[in-house]
């Protein structure tokens, strides 16, 4: 898959921008602060229908100050289709159109994959879980896409039954039998979409698996050691993905935190409750391993991802690198080079190091000068 073109309007630091890409790498490089992450963002945003940039929605609304923005790209797709997708983005409201005809955030992520480095992912395994849910689900995506629909519907299942929650806290629920017979009535929808998530995401665990421990040894070829994942349900470590053991098992925790969900106006039991452990040598590495090595197990497990996204759909994902690079030791930073020069994907890279681009030696490569919401020039 590759993006062609993107338009961009009001976006950002961005006040138009019409832009051509190649199909090999792309090298956004500039200062910092000049909107080299807006485009890789814009592109995000197209892919995802969200963000990956903490942030009010209004921030996306560029300098004329209207109170709309637009994002238009041109993908070539694996089966020689040409999509054209429009992103409208108003306030905190996003519409989306493929060629023309509305369409949906599931979609989106059904249709055209992608995955992100970044500084944030790089630090997924020594921060808290919501990064390491995102990876999961980003895998999902990779394993299955038509299982968008679930990660979408359990997210929008979720708010509903914590806005009900919240107004019960805030005592718009008159007593708390009423409050407990809603929640009794929305449980087997709620609970239904738990159980196919969770059940999504230990399936799509499984799949990768073998590629992350290929490509995890070659990231520590020193250290004969046992690289694996585990998967925690409310602090229970979980392996199978069984829907009935995995519906009985949420069902019995949310009988016993119900008064405590009440109490505190949210729900305490789901996947956006969920964990994972990277395991090295059978310890957690969020705590056992370096700050190095846990970067290296992000890369290896995204590099997997990508591999994996490949073997089973034919198609490679567009790959966008947001300064990663500078975040990584020498040695790092050449091993991801050189897997990155192995793999047939659109690469879209910002950094600040102009010697960055010969590290890839002769690949089709572009060089973009980014400066002040402008592309200036191609450097040669």
């Amino acid at each position: 898959m590759v993006v062609r073109h993107l338009k961009i309007r009001n976006f950002r630091n961005y006040s138009h921008l019409d832009l051509s890409l190649r199909p090999g790498v792309n090298v956004l490089l500039g200062e910092n602060g000049q909107g080299k992450t807006n485009l890789l963002e814009a592109i995000f945003l197209i892919c995802r229908g969200r963000s990956f940039r903490p942030g009010d929605t209004k921030a996306w609304l560029g300098p004329d100050e209207s109170s709309v923005a637009t994002i238009q790209v041109v993908i070539d797709r694996k089966d020689q289709q040409t999509d054209e997708i429009k992103m409208i983005l108003g306030g905190s409201r996003r519409s989306f159109f493929i060629n023309g005809k509305r369409s949906s955030r599931g979609h989106l992520m059904s249709r055209y994959p992608c995955v992100l480095f970044s500084p944030e992912s790089l630090g997924v395994i020594k921060e808290g879980p919501e990064l390491r849910r995102e990876l999961l689900d980003d895998l999902v995506l990779s394993h299955s896409p038509l299982k968008s629909h679930v990660v979408d519907q359990y997210h929008r299942a979720l708010r509903s039954r914590n806005r009900w929650l919240r107004d019960a806290k805030l005592g718009v629920v008159v007593d708390r039998s009423e409050a407990n017979r809603v929640l009794d009535s929305m449980q087997p929808g709620f609970l239904s979409l738990a159980v196919d998530l969770t059940v999504a995401r230990l399936e799509a665990l499984q799949s990768i698996l073998p590629n992350f421990k290929h490509h995890a040894k070659k990231a520590f070829p020193e250290s004969d050691v046992d690289i694996s994942v585990d998967y925690s349900i409310s602090g229970v470590k979980t392996s199978e993905p069984d829907p009935a053991a995995i519906h009985q098992m949420m069902e019995t925790r949310l009988a016993q935190l119900r008064n405590a969900e009440l109490d505190s106006g949210t729900s305490l039991v789901g996947p956006h409750k969920h964990d994972i452990e990277f395991l090295f040598a059978g310890n957690n590495s969020r705590f056992f391993c370096s700050q190095g090595q846990q970067r290296a197990l992000i890369l290896s497990f995204k590099i997997a991802q990508i591999m994996y996204h490949y073997g089973v759909h034919q198609e490679y994902p567009i790959l966008l690198l947001d300064d990663v690079l500078s975040e990584l030791d020498q040695q790092r930073r050449t091993n991801l080079i050189e897997a990155l020069k192995s793999i047939r994907s659109q690469i879209l890279v910002t950094t600040t190091d102009l010697s960055f681009p010969l590290d890839f030696g002769n690949t089709d490569i572009a060089v973009l000068q980014v400066a002040r919401g402008e592309i200036v020039e191609a450097v040669k």
